[in-house]
C-alpha cells in the first residue's frame, strides 16, 4: 500500500509495522484506525508486559506507549524498551499529562509525548518523523560500518588485546567458533572480524538469530541464509535461544553438511563456516539439560570470551572518543566530554555494556551538539545518588581482594589521568608517586598515559 506523504508520513513503499500499547480498548481501535488508513500494520499490547513480549517476538518499527498503565507504567515500559532496543522510536501518548512527566520520559529516551486525543495531523506528523529519523540514524551508522570505522576492537586494555589477538589467531582456520559474552559486548563485530581475517573473507557473511524464527520455520530459514553465504561465513546470532527441535536439526545439519534445497526439496551440500554467539552460560544450560552437550560441543570448538565494559573501564574513555566523532555530523557539532563527567562514564556500571554507552553517545551528539557536557548534563540514570561508587563497590566485593584493588586503582588513575589532561608529571605529584613509578604502575594495569581532556 502506497503511503501518504503529504502529513509526513514515510514515502517508500514498505508499510511499516507499529505497536500501540494502551490498556483503553477504544484508544487501541481509535489510533489504529487513524494510522491503518496511513498504510501502516498495527500491532496491539494492552499493557507492560504483553509489549516487553511483542518486542521478543518482533521489533515493530515504532511503538506508541500509553503513560498510565495499570501494573507496569509507561515510564517503566520504556525504561526496558531503551534497554533493549536502544534504537526503538518510542512516542508517548497520555490523556492527563504534565510537563515533569513529558521531561522524564523525554529523558529516558521518548522521542516524543503526545496527549490524548491526538489530532490527525499531529500523530502522523509525529509518527512519520520519528520513523524517518530513525531510517536515517540507521542508515547513517551502517554507511560507518561499511567504511570500517564501526567495525573494529577498540581499547587499550589488556582485555580486549586477548580478544584481539585471539581473533587473529583463529581467522585463517576453518575451526567453529563459539563467542560468548553479556549482551552489548560486540558479539558479532567479532564474528565479523573472523570473517574478514578468514579465507572466506570475499563470500558473504550471513546472520541467522534463532529468537527471531519459530521452530517450524528454523530449517527453511536455516537453508535460505545458508544459500545466501554462497562458501562465506554463518554466523548463529544467541543461540541459547534454540529449541530442542531447532538443536535437533542444526546438529544434523553440522553432522553431515546438507540442507534441503529451497526450491527442489533435495539435499544439497553446504559449504559455510559456522560462528555462534550467546549471552548465556551454555556449560550451564548443558548442565541442566536445556542445551545438547553433542551440540556445544560441535559450535564451541574455539571459544572466545568478550569482556563486559565494565571490567574494561578503562577502554571507555576511547570508546566514547570514538563514538562521538563517528556520529556526530561534523567537527563542530561534536560534544566535548569534561574529565569530571568521563569520571563519572568510567565508574558506571554499564549494563548494556557498549550499545549503551555508544547509545548514550548519539543521545550526547542530539541533545548536547558542540558544547562541553559536564556531569549534570548526563542522563539521571548514571548520576542519580551514589551509583557511580555504588556500582564499582558493587563490582569490588564480589572479587578477590587483589583484583578488587586492581579494578580501582585502574578507574582512580584513569580520572587523575583525565583530570590533569593526561598530563603524567602533575598526576604523580597529586597522587604522590614518583613519575617513573607511576608509569610502571600504568603500564602493569593496562591504563594508556595518553589521555587528553577534556575529551
Amino acid at each position: 500500500m502506497s503511503q501518504n506523504t503529504s502529513n509526513g508520513s514515510p514515502s517508500s513503499a514498505p508499510s511499516y509495522e507499529l505497536l500501540i500499547v494502551d490498556d483503553e480498548a477504544e484508544v487501541r481501535t481509535a489510533l489504529a484506525g487513524i494510522l491503518e488508513d496511513d498504510g501502516y500494520n498495527i500491532r496491539f499490547a494492552e499493557n507492560g508486559e504483553q509489549c516487553l513480549q511483542a518486542i521478543t517476538e518482533r521489533v515493530p518499527a515504532l511503538v506508541l506507549l500509553d503513560i498510565w498503565m495499570d501494573g507496569m507504567d509507561g515510564l517503566e515500559v520504556l525504561s526496558r524498551l531503551k534497554r533493549r532496543v536502544p534504537d526503538l522510536p518510542v512516542i508517548m501518548i497520555s490523556g492527563h499529562g504534565t510537563i515533569e512527566t513529558a521531561v522524564q520520559a523525554t529523558q529516558k529516551g521518548a522521542y516524543d509525548f503526545i496527549e490524548k486525543p491526538p489530532s490527525v495531523e499531529r500523530l502522523l506528523l509525529t509518527v512519520g518523523r520519528a520513523i524517518r529519523e530513525s531510517q536515517l540514524r540507521r542508515e547513517n551508522y551502517l554507511l560507518r560500518a561499511k567504511s570500517g570505522d564501526v567495525q573494529e576492537l577498540l581499547g587499550v586494555s589488556s582485555e580486549i588485546a586477548t580478544v584481539r589477538q585471539t581473533v587473529k589467531q583463529v581467522s585463517p582456520g576453518e575451526s567453529r567458533v563459539m563467542i560468548n559474552g553479556e549482551s552489548g559486548t560486540g558479539k558479532e563485530i567479532v564474528a565479523r572480524l573472523i570473517h574478514k581475517g578468514s579465507r572466506r573473507t570475499e563470500r558473504p557473511f550471513v546472520l541467522l538469530a534463532p529468537g527471531a524464527v519459530s521452530e517450524g520455520t528454523f530449517e527453511t530459514a536455516l537453508s535460505t541464509i545458508v544459500g545466501q553465504a554462497k562458501g562465506g561465513t554463518l554466523f548463529l546470532d544467541e543461540v541459547a535461544d534454540l529449541t530442542a527441535g531447532m538443536q535437533a536439526r542444526l546438529l544434523k545439519f553440522l553432522q553431515d553438511g546438507l540442507l534441503p534445497d529451497t526450491n527442489t526439496g533435495l539435499p544439497v551440500e553446504a559449504d559455510v563456516r559456522v560462528i555462534s554467539s550467546s549471552n548465556k552460560d551454555l556449560k550451564q544450560l548443558v548442565d541442566a539439560g536445556k542445551f545438547r552437550a553433542d551440540l556445544f560441543y560441535r559450535l564451541s570448538v574455539v571459544p572466545v570470551l568478550m569482556p563486559s565494559l565494565r571490567s574494561r573501564s578503562v577502554d571507555i574513555p576511547t570508546l566514547v572518543q570514538h563514538f562521538l566523532k563517528v556520529l556526530s555530523p561534523d567537527a563542530q557539532a561534536m560534544p566535548k566530554v569534561a574529565p569530571a563527567t568521563m569520571a563519572v562514564l568510567t565508574s558506571y556500571d554499564w549494563p548494556g555494556n557498549i550499545r549503551q554507552l555508544k547509545n548514550l553517545c548519539e543521545w550526547l551528539v542530539i541533545m548536547h551538539p558542540g558544547k562541553l557536557v559536564n556531569p549534570d548534563m548526563l542522563p539521571p540514570e548514571l548520576t542519580k545518588g551514589d551509583a557511580v561508587g555504588g556500582n564499582l563497590m558493587e563490582s569490588a566485593v564480589s572479587m578477590p581482594l587483589r583484583q578488587a584493588r586492581e579494578l580501582f586503582e585502574k578507574n582512580y588513575l584513569t580520572s587523575q589521568l583525565m583530570r590533569f589532561g593526561g598530563n603524567v608529571s602533575r598526576t604523580a605529584d597529586f597522587v604522590g608517586m614518583e613519575r617513573s613509578a607511576l608509569h610502571r604502575k600504568l603500564k602493569s594495569l593496562g591504563v594508556d598515559a595518553r589521555i587528553e581532556g577534556p575529551f
